[in-house]
């Protein structure tokens, strides 16, 4: 099994302040809220879609952090219109990554996934008071797929680094092609 993180850089509702650096890949910056019930919604993340094999798992986490009692609340929206269920995390108080989330089987999840699917995820991220209603920060949101990879992409994933054996091992990759590909020698 292999494993792959992407993370969301678009966003269409906001949490309070600085709603931008949720999703602009920069652990150092936060977005933040107090208000109870705040939404962000985060709309494009970094999947292009390839097909690097058989999809088994499907999970977000959030980096961030508050005052060790209020929660972010993650609901998955799959396709960008069918709503998942909504997995409560308690950020601890000082800044780091929260546990991952499983969202492979949630209420309306693809089944089976496809990278498509991964490319096609929105999330809604939501502060929610518990007790103290403090300050929560959030910095980025993140998801991780579990896949078998596909024949040949192991291979691949090697390309810049490699000798003509391994790119030779490659099935429908022509000599002409191995030629093309920059910092190896034919």
């Amino acid at each position: 099994m292999a494993e792959v993180t992407y993370y969301w850089t678009a966003r269409n509702m906001d949490w309070d302040t600085h709603p931008e650096y949720m999703v602009d890949g920069i652990l150092a910056n936060y977005t933040s809220t107090s208000s109870d019930g705040d939404i962000e919604r985060i709309t494009t993340n970094t999947c292009l879609g390839t097909d690097l094999g058989t999809i088994s798992k499907v999970e977000i986490r959030c980096y961030g952090y508050g005052d060790g009692d209020d929660r972010i609340d993650i609901k998955p929206i799959f396709g960008g219109t069918s709503p998942g269920d909504s997995h409560q995390t308690t950020p601890a108080s000082s800044p780091g990554w929260g546990t991952y989330v499983d969202i492979t089987n949630d209420n309306n999840a693809p089944s089976p996934w496809t990278w498509s699917d991964v490319q096609a995820l929105y999330a809604y991220i939501t502060k929610e008071n518990v007790s103290k209603g403090n300050i929560m920060y959030c910095a980025k949101v993140e998801i991780r797929v579990t896949y078998e990879p596909t024949a040949g992409w192991t291979n691949i994933a090697k390309v810049n680094a490699v000798g003509q054996a391994d790119i030779a091992k490659v099935s429908g990759v022509a000599v002409a092609d191995i030629a093309k590909i920059s910092g190896v020698a034919v």
